[in-house]
């Protein structure tokens, strides 16, 4: 009877703390696109840089159908003010990410994009703050006010309080990816990169996930077809995006961000090794135990 009586108490207090819970809170997502195309500026154009945010923007606003989802663009296509807030200057997107940042909770999303021109050490090559839309100096090396490097970028992560995922489309995009015993990615760890990452991903200084997904390694250039980059362009099919219909199909699996590199290693359209830089692109992605579920 006292042997009854305990399992009737356990299975009380059981139900009383576990299954009349709350279930958790679903988070929100948010997608921030960054592409330039160069255009009036004195860099060379691209013209899958475009076509890579758009049609990520549509992409990913399918695959969150349903949930509380929103995305912004941020697109330089040379008809460019230096008054719209959404023209990707370096001050533009470093305020874009605070907003976005600002209002995430723990169980909340941020997706960013970037496709563009990358420089040696990974930054970011961004639309300057000139009127004339000049990126270089009189010995052709980018003004600091248009690059936004892998530190500063990551900086301005410190404060967001969810998940982010980190798309990045350019060359030398392999500096945002940290070497590890479980990463894919096969460059050898810098100095320069280490010392990022014990700033920031070391514990009691910047704790929040941080997925990368990168076009190259860090000593390799990108490239693109006619409509998109080759990285985007194999990632848009690995999430089943159809842009000829302009849907999304069912791909039959959980997209994660270890799946969306895994379909990218295996379909991009351009060689993962070769003689020459210009010939191959190797994708990476940051590694780790942990995986980033999209849906």
């Amino acid at each position: 009877m006292k042997l009854h009586l305990l399992i009737l108490l356990s299975l009380s207090l059981f139900w009383g703390c576990e299954l009349m819970s709350d279930p958790p809170e679903e988070g929100k997502t948010h997608h921030l696109a960054i592409a330039l195309g160069y255009d009036g500026t004195d860099v060379n154009s691209l013209h899958g840089t475009l076509p890579d945010a758009i049609e990520l923007e549509k992409a990913f606003t399918a695959l969150f159908t349903g949930k509380e989802h929103t995305s912004t663009l941020m697109l330089q296509d040379g008809s460019d003010s230096l008054s719209d807030p959404l023209l990707p200057t370096k001050a533009n997107v470093t305020q874009k990410i605070k907003t976005l940042s600002d209002t995430m909770n723990e169980q909340d999303i941020l997706i960013i994009s970037y496709s563009g021109h990358g420089d040696v050490d990974g930054s970011l090559v961004l639309y300057p703050p000139r009127n004339d839309g000049s990126i270089l100096d009189a010995n052709d090396i980018p003004f600091e006010d248009s690059l936004l490097s892998v530190k500063d970028l990551y900086s301005n992560l410190e404060e967001c309080k969810g998940s982010i995922l980190l798309l990045v489309d350019s060359c030398y995009s392999g500096n945002f990816v940290q070497e590890s015993e479980t990463s894919y990615s096969l460059i050898e760890r810098n100095a320069y990169l280490q010392e990022i990452y014990d700033q920031y991903f070391t514990e009691g200084s910047y704790t929040r996930p941080v997925f990368v997904l990168a076009a190259t390694t860090y000593d390799n250039t990108a490239g693109e077809t006619s409509s998109h980059g080759y990285f985007t362009q194999a990632l848009l099919e690995g999430m089943g995006w159809d842009e000829e219909n302009q849907k999304l199909r069912d791909v039959g699996q959980t997209i994660s961000a270890d799946y969306l590199y895994q379909y990218v290693y295996y379909h991009q359209d351009i060689k993962l090794s070769g003689e020459y830089s210009w010939d191959y692109q190797h994708p990476t992605i940051t590694g780790g135990p942990l995986d980033l579920i999209l849906r």
